[in-house]
């Protein structure tokens, strides 16, 4: 009798030519793009558009797609009145997850499964989640949300809308290529989970609002959280390393280290270092 491995490990369940990863060579493509000539020479905004149509953009497609994305920024009135009542101390995921789910109560578009009617929802969603994630941010630190900025792009305007100031060139460039890098991973957990909810015929905000709940969970995008917290819960580079000895010594998995996929160096990662090292040399960090 087969068994799966844990994580359906070796199961095919379909196959995508939108991204591909070889984890024994450390290879991460968008639509043939290799992440590295992405990371190095593309925008956000160039990215979502390959993701969606197979293709790079050209300067008038790219030109729609953002005016699109800035037009859809807004919240509903009534959910950007929600997230002022959620409970102190909610968690920020599950917060994005019904978020997701109530703004389909407000497109009259919703139960419309039309390609031509998926694309203005996808656009919305795009746009929108951003908008929830940074206005529930400074909500919950008692501070007001703030309107995004028409004149500024996807990542200038996510961290405009979260800090409250524009952000400089070389801020804007390093957000822009963490979002490009984590824009897609083939089939992983939330995205298996999206699909299984699209297959059935349901409607996008459905999807998207299973593919967050599977993201929550600390075996996917969850785990990020347990980084974070070990991180601020250290205060200098010797209790790291103290910590770290320790976690080795007693078989504890230490959060961060190791990928699913990945049995070489994560492409993503080597990007990611050289930005960290860039934004901590000007802080004077590092």
């Amino acid at each position: 009798m087969a068994t799966a491995g844990a994580g359906l490990e070796g199961v095919v369940a379909t196959s995508s030519t939108i991204c591909f990863i070889d984890g024994n060579e450390g290879v991460l493509s968008y639509n043939g793009f290799n992440i590295h000539t992405l990371a190095d020479n593309a925008t956000f905004e160039e990215v979502i558009y390959l993701l969606w149509n197979g293709k790079l953009p050209n300067r008038s497609e790219l030109d729609g797609l953002k005016k699109s994305l800035v037009a859809e920024r807004e919240l509903p009135g009534e959910l950007s009145a929600s997230l002022k009542s959620v409970p102190q101390g909610a968690q920020p995921m599950d917060v994005l997850r019904t978020a997701i789910s109530m703004l389909s109560l407000y497109d009259p578009l919703a139960r419309d499964n039309s390609p031509e009617a998926n694309v203005k929802k996808a656009v919305k969603l795009m746009a929108r989640v951003a908008t929830i994630v940074t206005s529930y941010d400074r909500l919950r630190k008692g501070r007001e949300a703030i309107p995004g900025d028409p004149n500024l792009g996807y990542a200038a305007n996510f961290l405009y809308t979260l800090c409250g100031k524009k952000p400089d060139d070389v801020m804007e460039r390093v957000f822009d290529v963490a979002l490009i890098l984590h824009a897609d991973h083939e089939l992983n957990a939330s995205t298996f989970a999206a699909r299984v909810t699209a297959a059935t015929l349901s409607d996008i905000y459905s999807a998207v609002t299973s593919a967050i709940g599977a993201l929550k969970g600390p075996l996917h995008g969850g785990a990020n959280e347990d980084v974070i917290r070990m991180v601020l819960s250290t205060k200098s580079a010797q209790e790291a390393v103290q910590k770290t000895k320790d976690n080795l010594n007693n078989k504890v998995k230490i959060a961060g280290f190791g990928h699913r996929v990945y049995r070489v160096l994560d492409p993503r990662a080597i990007h990611l270092k050289k930005l960290i090292e860039e934004l901590g040399s000007r802080n004077g960090r590092i």
